[in-house]
């Protein structure tokens, strides 16, 4: 068994992967919970802590942003990367703005759980009813609630660009994207992986942003191939 390190995006849990850890072969997920962190540094820290010898990591979203973060301040922990629904760019402004006026709402009201128009933005179009998917999303904000979503907000939406740095990385990284995802500019992530020696990029159809619950065993299978 090969024991690969899995890092989840903002306000999920473990529940993120549980149609997709049974589906794989020969591979030992251990899921780093970077939940506790204030900064990007202090997430390098639980990385770390981890990881003993050079190792692959799975990043969703801001695990995969934080995976590739961390592997341009230790590259010689890193022996490939995995990167799920991201960019190298950090985050576009409406979702700055967004975020930002998020904050400036949480901190002043009752938090009521996350939105039926937040989760639509997550998905595609065809899981917008799809009742499983949409209860996953929801019981995982709601185990984590305010304090946790608030304080993920501040430590997390200041990404700086990082993809010089990844460039210059001599470790292979797959980037696995969806093709209707509203959240990942999929024009520069084609560029950059243009630019990358490398690079690989695997596109996904008929899914959102949520691909480990949108497409579980495309995405397993496509892990199976790139890990093993």
């Amino acid at each position: 068994m090969q024991k690969v390190y899995v890092i989840s995006g903002t306000m999920c849990t473990v529940d993120l992967w549980q149609y997709v850890f049974p589906k794989l072969k020969n591979i030992l997920p251990v899921h780093i919970d970077i939940i506790p962190a204030n900064s990007f540094e202090e997430i390098n820290q639980m990385i770390l802590n981890h990881i003993k010898e050079p190792a692959t990591i799975i990043g969703f979203s801001l695990g995969g942003f934080s995976a590739m973060n961390f592997a341009t301040h230790h590259p010689e922990k890193v022996k490939k990367l995995v990167i799920v629904a991201a960019n190298t760019d950090g985050l576009n402004e409406s979702e700055i703005q967004l975020r930002k006026s998020t904050i400036d709402f949480l901190e002043k009201h009752t938090y009521k759980g996350i939105s039926q128009a937040r989760i639509q933005q997550f998905l595609h179009p065809d899981n917008h009813r799809n009742s499983e998917i949409i209860s996953v999303i929801k019981k995982m904000d709601a185990d984590l609630g305010k304090d946790v979503l608030l304080r993920q907000l501040r430590a997390t939406s200041t990404r700086l660009d990082i993809s010089q740095k990844v460039l210059s990385l001599n470790t292979p990284i797959f980037f696995i994207a969806a093709e209707n995802d509203a959240l990942v500019n999929l024009k520069k992530l084609k560029e950059f992986v243009n630019k990358s020696e490398k690079g690989t990029c695997i596109m996904i159809k008929n899914c959102g942003h949520m691909i480990p619950l949108e497409k579980p065993e495309e995405l397993a299978s496509i892990l199976n191939f790139t890990i093993n």
